[in-house]
């Protein structure tokens, strides 16, 4: 009797101690089970705001459509803050852009990029017995028109143009502000059009600001022997820093994470990274000889910038800083010696004067 009341022991503390390991085992699932729902509200909640936040900033910086925060990013200058003589030499050429337009009105030509968008630009043509050509490239949220007076000032020194609208603005089709980075595509594109018109073409390119930095990632890319040379005004070293730069100067926000929930939206609705378009990577594969020109007022695209891509470019290169000017304003502030500068920087590698 005494092994029988034993054994009822033995399995009665054999069954408390199954049910005890059932419980901790329900008890365990439960918890798992709730950590796993919360980590899953976690996670969606972190996917909505990854989305959220990702999706303003593409609106904010790189949708072609209108935004109402878009006058914080845009550095044109402000005639109610400029000096007068500033304001007479904006007016000058205005009056120097009409009269070229008149004298040498654009034709309007077209070509489909890579991806398929149909591109457009104007084609000036001053000089048909000429073979020099200039690629005009205008800034961030601009347009060719922008570069017509510049246009005018080859086009007195024997240069034949060509003045693209980029993706994403003017007639050219495009949902998105390329940031230079598809866009040097684009130009290697345009760069062989002029080529097909003009077999004997000696070819600069020259861009301002968002158009500055096109240029240096075009200088990248394998270029046919028509490229004489580059000059680039104020471009930024790459995507993320300048977006990274004006989070903290406009915003006061941190980059991270927001570029990185931006690059994510970037890649997908325009299908390039912001961490990918690098102009001083571009750089480091360049031939061609690049002219770097920055204001030493600049704070849209600080003038540290310019030191960077000027020490990353490999091929022969030349500096110049020019005082008191601000973002893309350089040509304003001393006119004489920036296209002295660009001139003489053109005659010694295409001998423009011959």
């Amino acid at each position: 009797m005494k092994g029988s009341g034993t054994m009822r022991s033995v399995r009665s503390q054999s069954y408390d101690s199954k049910a005890k390991t059932k419980n901790k085992s329900k008890k365990m699932r439960n918890q798992i089970l709730i950590a796993t729902a919360a980590l899953t509200t976690v996670a969606v909640a972190f996917k909505v705001t990854e989305r959220m936040i990702g999706n303003y900033f593409y609106r904010l910086a790189i949708a072609r459509e209108d935004s109402p925060h878009r006058k914080n990013l845009d550095p044109a200058v402000s005639t109610d803050k400029i000096s007068l003589k500033m304001q007479e030499r904006i007016n000058e050429r205005k009056a120097v852009k009409e009269h070229f337009l008149k004298q040498c009105p654009p034709t309007d030509v077209f070509m489909h990029a890579f991806d398929g968008l149909k591109l457009h630009a104007y084609r000036f043509v001053p000089h048909p017995d000429k073979h020099r050509w200039i690629v005009l490239l205008h800034g961030y949220m601009d347009e060719a028109s922008y570069m017509f007076y510049y246009a005018s000032v080859f086009a007195d020194h024997n240069f034949n143009a060509l003045v693209p609208d980029l993706r994403g603005a003017g007639q050219s089709e495009g949902d998105y502000i390329g940031m230079g980075w598809n866009d040097r595509l684009d130009v290697v594109g345009w760069v062989n059009q002029i080529k097909k018109w003009d077999s004997q073409a000696r070819i600069v390119i020259l861009g301002v600001s968002m158009g500055g930095a096109t240029a240096m990632m075009t200088a990248g890319e394998e270029l046919p022997d028509h490229v004489a040379c580059i000059v680039e005004d104020c471009g930024y070293t790459s995507v993320a820093d300048e977006f990274a730069y004006e989070l903290r100067n406009l915003f006061r926000l941190p980059s991270f994470p927001v570029l990185r929930f931006a690059d994510r939206v970037t890649r997908s609705r325009a299908g390039y990274g912001i961490f990918a378009a690098s102009a001083v990577e571009q750089l480091k594969k360049a031939k061609v000889p690049i002219l770097f020109i920055h204001g030493e007022k600049d704070t849209f695209v600080p003038t540290s910038m310019v030191h960077r891509v000027y020490e990353a470019a490999a091929g022969e290169k030349e500096l110049l800083l020019v005082k008191n000017a601000t973002h893309a304003a350089s040509s304003l502030a001393e006119p004489d010696l920036y296209f002295s500068t660009i001139f003489r920087f053109l005659e010694k590698h295409m001998s423009i004067g011959k």
